[in-house]
This record gives C-alpha cells, structure tokens and sequence, in this order.
C-alpha cells in the first residue's frame, strides 16, 4: 500500500483555495494534483493547524519513500523524531490497491473525504510527506497495507499526539473495495 490515492474534483476547496493563495505563489498553486495522486505529486496536507501543499514522498538517497509503516515508526531513525514533531493528515476520497492478478480497485469508506495519518519532513521549497501504513484487516485478500485511516473527529486527537501506535491500528473502519478496472498487461 499505498502507490496511489484520490482526490475527487467534486470536493468543494473553495475556502481551503483562498486560505493557500495566501501562503503560495500561483506557480505553487499549478502544481497541485487533484484526482488521481502518485507519488512525488504536490497534493493537500494539514499540518500545523493549517492546509498546506506538499510533496508525497521523504527523500533519502535519491529514493522516494512514500509510505511508513506503523509498526516500525519508532525505531526507524528517519521517522522517529517526525512521528514526534511533525505529524500531518493527507485528505482524500480512497486509495488504489492491486491484487495479485494484478486488478486494481478503489478502496474506501462511506464518507466523502478520509484523512490518511502521516508525518512530514521539513524540506524546501515544499515539505514532504509520508502516508503512515498497518496491517489490513477487510481488504486483506486484496493486499496486507493498508493507510491509517481517520474519521473527522479523530483528526485532531492524532495531531496532538494522544493516540499511542496501538491505538492508532485499532482506528481502522471498514473499507469498502470496488474493482475498478484491470490493467493491461504488455507481455
């Protein structure tokens, strides 16, 4: 999990537009991805006690690392101190997922905007993002990660650091999975 998300176009960011056109300039504002994400896209994050666009993926090495585990946080040196101090929560409407036949489905909640947990690394000119994975449980026979997952209200409890990692992985809602198509293989 999770090589790619969504973002609908139908979700109304009209007041969130006008909070960010004050904080970027408009070539920033352009690069903002909406629909289907993919790593290294500029997409909405809240951080900080405001929206704010950045980067999905830390860069290590010339390596994109686009999502953390939860098990693992704590004892990975370049999460620790982020899980710590820079905690974020990427919106969007669901995620992709492949199986192993390769299909891939559109996986998420009955709720119009979802909240992935994550943390962010201080960068420049934009932050980058981590999207915070666990275990799946209901769409396991897809694929065993999953995006920590928030509803609204559990949004801020995560960002004031008052839910420990075990707590964090009991959150999990039910997701829905819809096949959306197949891909195509070339060989």
């Amino acid at each position: 999990m999770c090589g790619r998300y969504y973002f609908a176009e139908s979700i109304d960011i009209a007041k969130i537009l006008k909070v960010l056109e004050k904080k970027y300039d408009q070539k920033t504002l352009d690069l903002m991805s909406t629909g289907e994400i993919f790593p290294s896209n500029i997409s909405l994050v809240f951080a900080d006690n405001d929206y704010q666009l950045m980067k999905w993926g830390y860069s290590l090495n010339k390596r994109n690392l686009i999502n953390t585990r939860i098990e693992t946080i704590r004892d990975t040196n370049i999460y620790r101190e982020d899980y710590q101090n820079h905690k974020c929560v990427i919106v969007a409407s669901g995620f992709y997922e492949w199986d192993r036949h390769k299909k891939r489905h559109y996986i998420h909640t009955t709720d119009k905007i979802i909240y992935f947990a994550g943390i962010y690394q201080k960068d420049s000119p934009l932050y980058n993002y981590s999207i915070i994975t666990t275990e799946a449980v209901s769409t396991k026979n897809i694929h065993n990660r999953v995006p920590v997952i928030l509803n609204k209200d559990e949004v801020r409890n995560y960002l004031a650091n008052r839910y420990s990692i075990e707590q964090l992985i009991d959150l999990q809602p039910a997701l829905i999975s819809e096949t959306d198509y197949e891909i195509l293989s070339l060989f």
